[in-house]
């Protein structure tokens, strides 16, 4: 020992816990280290870990149920009066006679898109959609007897002049219910001898003037056309052949005195005259009407021709003929 020297203390351990000292016990002994930390986890701490874990396992039950409960009381509140209507519309557009209704809605919509849009843009003022005659000017006592404005579908009208076999130079076109005046200008692009319109609505007569007006001529093959303001019963029946056109137009009432009257015209006058009906009452009830003015007969089509009508075309279209 040098001299000044001091001897140096042993440095006191400090106080250490159990656990410490147990693992400074065990350090040697890797096997009894896991061991003291797994009775920690065990003994110590499992059993409140597994209270905690219990607790809030329900409680989360607990939530979940009350969620669930107010989930499916909201779903029902909020959806069972939406499925109950949608259950009902289902039933509804189920029946065969609505399926029927719904297709031929379905073929309107197809045809105003594929075939009449070529031909609107053409026309000044637009002939499609539908106007109800309560709003429009008319001064006839036959008011109560129309219909509201629809344009013919230029499917059905091609269609319709396709089963006319004689030659069209010789016919008057006369449409019973011109409107906006789509039927006219159809009528146009064949070379008919003349074409007049009939319309006993203000408003409707101007716009089918208008259209006319406007309508390129060098797609027409017959310019000699004109609309009329003028109630069907009033319209005298030309005195050449003639292909009269009735889209619906009218009641029976109105139907019956024109029908009267070309009756009487042919009588006085036989020719050639053809009647087109375009959406036309019940079948068997218009049957029996032309039946029973003794100078009609109906034009038969084939099946072929049937058939594709009635897939392609939302109208029902009927056609007949004089006798001679």
């Amino acid at each position: 020992m040098q001299p000044g020297q001091q001897l140096a203390e042993p440095a006191t351990p400090k106080p250490t816990s159990g656990l410490m000292a147990r693992i400074r016990e065990m350090r040697s002994k890797p096997a009894g280290l896991s061991h003291i930390l797994n009775s920690l986890l065990t003994k110590q701490s499992g059993q409140s870990w597994l209270n905690t874990g219990r607790q809030l396992g329900r409680r989360g039950l607990r939530f979940g149920r009350n969620s669930f409960t107010r989930a499916s009381q909201f779903t029902s509140d909020e959806l069972s009066p939406r499925a109950a209507k949608a259950a009902r519309k289902v039933r509804y557009h189920a029946r065969p006679e609505n399926l029927g209704k719904d297709y031929r809605h379905f073929l309107h919509l197809t045809q105003e898109i594929a075939y009449d849009r070529a031909i609107e843009k053409l026309f000044f003022v637009p002939a499609r959609g539908y106007i109800p005659l309560d709003k429009l000017t008319i001064d006839s006592p036959n008011r109560q007897f129309g219909h509201d404005y629809h344009p013919v579908h230029r499917l059905s009208f091609d269609w319709a002049m396709a089963q006319i076999p004689d030659p069209l130079r010789d016919f008057t076109f006369v449409d019973y219910g011109a409107g906006r005046g789509r039927a006219l200008l159809l009528a146009a692009q064949y070379p008919f001898r003349k074409i007049v319109g009939v319309e006993f609505a203000r408003e409707l007569q101007d716009d089918a003037m208008m259209n006319i007006a406007q309508f390129p001529r060098s797609l027409m093959k017959c310019r000699d056309v004109d609309c009329l303001l003028m109630d069907a019963v009033d319209f005298p029946v030309p005195e050449t052949k003639g292909v009269f056109l009735f889209n619906d137009s009218f009641d029976r009432e109105v139907l019956e005195t024109v029908l009267a009257r070309t009756i009487s015209s042919y009588r006085a006058n036989p020719r050639r005259i053809y009647l087109v009906f375009v959406r036309p009452p019940q079948a068997e009830e218009l049957d029996d009407l032309m039946e029973r003015t003794v100078i009609f007969e109906p034009i038969y089509h084939s099946t072929s021709e049937k058939m594709r009508m009635q897939i392609l075309s939302p109208d029902q279209v009927q056609i007949f003929r004089t006798l001679v």
